[in-house]
């Protein structure tokens, strides 16, 4: 037996706080016909806590459900001996790459054998440019390495340079069509890049006609309310002002069923070739939603605009920054949030492929987009790295609710609230004899109206809080509780002053 002592039992529960951890969760929406290969029509959605559940999931960045596109050389003139035949290929970013060189020689007497031995050239050096060969009688064959898509259908991209007689006749590349695989994991890996510990659910949808995003309440269903914010790609279609006040209406159905929710939406501006046109967002009341119009210039977001033809954006990165983020937290915070690795997201561009480096990309002009309330990365002279420009809402900046993090916040302070007084809800009420709330039934509800506000207080996501409940209310004839609840948020220090300049003497 153990010696006779005083002994501690630790209670749990007793402070009524909220489990830590929830406001990372969060969701992404895809359109697609064809589903990776761990869904199905009667299983679209999936919880992710890594990169690589959703590779065992089948969304692989292998290009497998990429058809690459194919051109053809028909061989006519043999040439002599000692002349030669090159093929090259302009891929993105202005990349040649050599096939490699054919040299006559006398054993090829036939169109037939100077298109095998063609074919056998490309073939030699496919460990290192990726392309393959065929041939047909006196046609080769030329199938593009993957990752390509869509690139090589347009344009002249393949050259053939001869030196002597040989002769031929180049057909261009057709048929590449991108993978859709590869830009579903690059979102995801986004997303876990910027927020490690990322808690994701991933609903693959058909493709509505028309879209009204009911899927934003699909998947939230399907995680019994617990998703925070919600990423929604409009695969490959274009982007339209009316998508996002829809989103809002789909979002704020949410919220008024307590299973609150904020949304970023990128789609399609592929096809706007000037940015300053794109719609003013700043009329909206959609605070519900965000739009995200960067993406990556240089780096692997970039080889997928090349190869989908369609606009890939940065919404997998700003998605992990809202999850990593406090409630009260910018995505825009330089000192937290730099969403470039070094490579990814460090060369800048639009979704319509403008890289800032273009003489049209002016301040001015970001400036404009930023008023218009977009969301997109920036670059500051001497700090390395990228960053969001704003965390901006769908809504006027004169809004309560203009930036993602006072939504957020009142978001967290009504759940928080919420959970507090659901057990009151058709509890007794205690009065005095003249109508009067009791006192012990007022400081009862504030107090736990209060309990995870204060939390609030303490974590850093409010500044102050207050919740008064007016005694002199007539419940007995209304069945009314009115209980007022005042926040003080925290700021944002979106502009910095400094005052400086030369004096005779400092005192």
């Amino acid at each position: 037996m153990a010696l006779n002592n005083v002994r501690f039992v630790l209670g749990q529960g007793g402070l009524g706080r909220p489990l830590a951890g929830q406001d990372y969760i969060s969701g992404l929406v895809f359109y697609t016909a064809t589903l990776p290969s761990g869904f199905s029509t009667s299983n679209r959605i999936k919880q992710f806590f890594s990169v690589q559940d959703a590779e065992n999931a089948g969304i692989l960045a292998n290009y497998s459900d990429e058809t690459q596109a194919t051109a053809t050389y028909l061989v006519t003139a043999v040439g002599t001996t000692g002349n030669t035949l090159t093929i090259t290929v302009t891929e993105p970013g202005g990349k040649v790459v050599n096939l490699g060189t054919y040299t006559k020689v006398v054993a090829d007497a036939a169109v037939a054998d100077v298109a095998t031995a063609i074919a056998a050239v490309i073939n030699a050096g496919t460990a290192t440019h990726g392309y393959t060969a065929t041939v047909s009688s006196a046609t080769v064959t030329i199938k593009a390495r993957k990752g390509l898509g869509v690139f090589l259908n347009t344009g002249t991209p393949v050259t053939v340079t001869i030196v002597g007689t040989i002769a031929g006749t180049l057909t261009q590349f057709t048929g590449g069509v991108a993978s859709l695989q590869a830009v579903w994991h690059y979102h995801i890996a986004e997303y876990f890049r910027i927020q490690p510990q990322g808690n994701l659910f991933v609903g693959f949808f058909a493709v509505p006609n028309p879209y009204t995003f009911s899927e934003i309440i699909t998947l939230q269903n399907y995680a019994n309310g617990l998703i925070r914010q919600v990423g929604i790609y409009k695969d490959g279609a274009a982007f339209s002002a009316a998508d996002i006040t829809a989103i809002h209406g789909v979002c704020n159905t949410l919220v008024g069923q307590h299973k609150e929710i904020i949304a970023l939406y990128a789609a399609d501006i592929s096809a706007v070739t000037d940015i300053s046109t794109i719609a003013d967002l700043s009329v909206l009341t959609a605070n519900l939603c965000s739009a995200v119009i960067s993406q990556d210039g240089a780096a692997l977001g970039a080889q997928l605009y090349a190869a989908y033809g369609k606009s890939i954006t940065t919404l997998g990165a700003a998605l992990g920054a809202v999850a990593l983020a406090k409630v009260s937290e910018s995505i825009a915070w330089v000192q937290k949030f730099n969403i470039s690795d070094g490579t990814e997201c460090d060369t800048l561009a639009f979704a319509n492929g403008k890289l800032f480096s273009d003489a049209s990309i002016t301040d001015n002009l970001l400036s404009a987009l930023q008023d218009k309330r977009y969301i997109f990365l920036r670059k500051f002279v001497g700090t390395a790295g990228s960053f969001f420009n704003e965390n901006s809402s769908a809504i006027s900046v004169a809004s309560d609710y203009a930036y993602i993090t006072d939504n957020r916040t009142i978001q967290k302070a009504t759940r928080g609230v919420y959970t507090s007084l659901v057990p009151v809800l058709n509890g007794p009420i205690t009065l005095n004899a003249d109508g009067t709330l009791a006192d012990t039934v007022v400081t009862y509800l504030e107090t736990e109206a209060e309990r995870n506000l204060a939390q609030m207080v303490r974590d850093g996501e409010l500044s102050a809080e207050q919740v008064v409940v007016n005694p002199t209310q007539n419940i007995l004839q209304t069945g009314l509780l009115v209980i007022s609840v005042s926040l003080v948020p925290i700021g944002t220090a979106r502009n910095i002053q400094v005052n400086i300049g030369f004096n005779v003497s400092i005192s």
